[in-house]
């Protein structure tokens, strides 16, 4: 009789000891709705990482055409530069970035792809200025002879751009 009781005791450990082993329901639940709200904010963190990246891009391909207007301007002054650096810049749309173009002022406008920002907010402002340290820089239109003085800096602190501030680098990011 001894002997049973011992063997019933001894099943009963053991089915004890299974059902302690792995996580209950509300548990799992609970690290479910941990992920969840990991994921809410975290998704659209990198989403405006990858963005801000992507604006990067249109700002380094745009060196040609900071190019373009400097030896535009060093070599001919004052002139129209959308006309004087018409044959020397070309640019071929990429995945992010669908124009880059230089107006009169010689201003270069950025304009992305609305895979990286919404139509009508879409253009960065690249300005010739002699202040680009400065929160809200003068820009020179060196199409007119009040620009003959010009040092060669560019900013892309410029009213004229219209993207979202949060997918703005922040040396573009004007503070208030």
């Amino acid at each position: 009789m001894q002997n049973q009781n011992t063997n019933f005791q001894a099943t009963n450990k053991q089915l004890g000891e299974s059902q302690e082993s792995g996580f209950t329901l509300i548990e799992v639940m609970v690290v479910v709705a941990i992920i969840g709200i990991l994921v809410a904010v975290a998704v659209p963190q990198y989403q405006d990482y990858i963005a801000r990246s992507r604006i990067v891009e249109g700002m380094n391909l745009s060196s040609s055409a900071k190019l373009a207007v400097t030896e535009v301007f060093a070599t001919r002054g004052t002139v129209a530069m959308d006309e004087a650096t018409s044959g020397s810049f070309t640019f071929i749309p990429t995945r992010s970035v669908k124009l880059i173009e230089i107006t009169p002022s010689g201003a270069i406008a950025i304009d992305y792809q609305n895979t990286v920002a919404p139509e009508g907010k879409n253009t960065l402002h690249l300005i010739p200025t002699n202040e680009p340290d400065a929160n809200v820089p003068k820009p020179i239109d060196l199409s007119k002879t009040e620009g003959s003085t010009w040092s060669g800096g560019w900013s892309c602190r410029s009213i004229e751009t219209n993207l979202l501030p949060q997918l703005l680098p922040s040396e573009c990011r004007i503070t208030k």
